[in-house]
């Protein structure tokens, strides 16, 4: 087994253990959508472009493109952000 595959492994009974969820453990991003007016996000990398009608957030292994009308940048830290205003598509790439 590659060191990859041992690590996926160990985050996998980790997860199992504390009862977490695996995305959590392993970092990916965790979105969450009220609506179509709110977006919440954890474990970005930070914001790759910003403007009204378009967000880009970095997740580590993929690329969210949030769309929409009068979006807005309501909060954001270390670990996660908040956006608002009308959510029209999100992309993962």
């Amino acid at each position: 087994m590659g060191r990859r595959g041992k690590r996926e492994s160990i985050l996998e009974r980790t997860a199992e253990v504390f009862d977490l969820p695996g995305d959590v453990v392993a970092g990916l991003p965790r979105i969450e959508i009220t609506g179509s007016r709110e977006l919440r996000m954890e474990n970005h990398k930070g914001i790759l472009a910003y403007g009204t009608e378009e967000i880009h957030i970095n997740g580590g292994k993929l690329i969210v493109r949030v769309q929409g009308a009068g979006l807005e940048l309501r909060a954001m830290n270390a670990g996660q952000l908040l956006i608002t205003g009308e959510i029209r598509a999100i992309h993962l790439d």
